[in-house]
């Protein structure tokens, strides 16, 4: 019935039977390489060109990355199927292989893939599978088109954003975080960081520009900008739009996010090297306490999903020290629908503002397809200057003004509380 053996990589045995089904392959890898059982796009590689190597026709592979680390990866071949789950911080992988013809060994494809991840050590369990049928005829199938789908995965506490890609493009892991930018199919690239989406490709624009045009336009005639984050250049781009800026100041803490932005996104970075902008790699927390500059807008541009900010009530009062007379602050703050308690907790940190506005804007990508914004002043908010005189606006026009600080219901409950 089942012929089983655990026996060390390549010393795989067992009888051969005409009258089973298929042949099944259970290994445990250990002593894996972190960095490579957290690769999607690297693991795809080993285990199609493994199938490839052994004449078994790949019809779709699908892996999907989890946060913080893990992969689960399948290769479907007209003989049957590959499969790896990954536990980097471990060094541990699970491996599944079946196949139902005679002339491919499950044994040899699960040592190809154990000698490819450069495994410590492998264990590999044998089964026959089913009884009373001869092993299907791989050359009676056609073959057909591959389909790869390679799927990284922002998972948050109780919900994930899942998005197809072809591969890394950048990895680097800073003193900071670990910034990655990956190729996705839907959204052009992705800026990740620790895991999480910062922006993608294909609508970077929205983030981007209610960020900028909000507060810019909000100010009669803004001169100068602090950007604390920011390092990828988008806020700085649109800023540079206005035709009064005369200087901004981006401080953003990690160099490889510039890095980054300079490689893979021009459309954004480019900004960076206008005349009229000066970028300090540094602590914009430790830049606000010390510098005795004053600012007409001062923009919080930072990853912030769940509330876990550095920017504190204490940063935002030093931060409102540097703002001129009649000077904005904008900053993203969590979403009302994924943590109202931060939501709560990010206009709670601006509490010495006499005047504090969030509004929100689509965006696919970002958690739950919104992004929320708290507009902060020292005087009441005036009517926004016409949008007509920007040029290259994709996403703001004067009628998304007012749409963006409608809030609904359910967001102004959270208000009242």
């Amino acid at each position: 019935m089942l012929d089983e053996a655990r026996l060390p990589c390549g010393l795989f045995s067992w009888r051969t039977r005409v009258s089973s089904l298929g042949r099944h392959a259970l290994a445990e890898l250990n002593g894996v390489p972190s960095s490579i059982l957290n690769d999607a796009a690297a693991l795809e590689k080993v285990l199609v060109f493994t199938a490839l190597d052994a004449d078994a026709t790949v019809v779709e592979s699908t892996f999907n990355a989890f946060s913080p680390h893990g992969i689960t990866g399948i290769v479907v071949i007209q003989e049957s199927h590959l499969s790896i789950h990954t536990w980097p911080d471990q060094g541990y992988a699970a491996l599944d292989v079946f196949t139902c013809c005679e002339n491919l060994d499950p044994g040899v494809l699960a040592k190809s893939i154990s000698d490819a991840l450069k495994a410590e050590s492998c264990t590999v369990q044998v089964l026959d599978r089913g009884e009373g049928a001869r092993h299907a005829d791989s050359s009676s199938h056609k073959a057909g088109a591959t389909r790869r789908s390679v799927w990284f995965t922002d998972r948050q506490d109780n919900m994930a954003l899942s998005l197809r890609h072809g591969g890394v493009a950048f990895a680097k892991t800073s003193a900071y975080q670990k910034v990655e930018v990956v190729e996705s199919y839907g959204y052009g690239k992705i800026l990740l960081l620790n895991d999480q989406v910062a922006f993608t490709e294909r609508d970077e624009f929205v983030y981007h520009e209610m960020i900028a045009h909000v507060p810019a336009l909000h100010h009669l005639s803004p001169r100068s900008v602090l950007i604390v984050g920011g390092g990828d250049g988008g806020a700085c781009r649109e800023f540079l739009k206005h035709s009064s800026i005369e200087e901004i100041t981006v401080v953003e803490i990690d160099p490889t996010v510039t890095e980054a932005a300079r490689e893979h996104f021009a459309q954004t970075s480019a900004s960076l090297d206008d005349a009229r902008v000066t970028v300090i790699h540094g602590d914009g927390i430790a830049y606000v306490g010390s510098t005795d500059s004053k600012y007409d807008v001062i923009v919080i541009d930072s990853l912030d999903t769940a509330g876990d900010s550095p920017f504190d009530a204490s940063f935002y009062t030093a931060a409102r020290s540097r703002l001129t007379e009649s000077g904005l602050l904008v900053s993203q703050i969590p979403s009302p629908t994924v943590s109202p308690d931060g939501f709560r907790g990010g206009l709670s940190n601006l509490g010495e503002f006499p005047n504090v506005s969030p509004y929100l804007a689509f965006l696919p990508t970002h958690s739950t397809g919104t992004v929320t914004f708290a507009l902060a002043s020292n005087n009441t908010l005036s009517e926004h200057r016409t949008t007509d005189s920007i040029p290259d606006l994709k996403y703001v026009n004067d009628g998304v003004f007012g749409a963006a600080f409608t809030l609904p219901n359910y967001i102004t409950q959270l208000l009242e509380y």
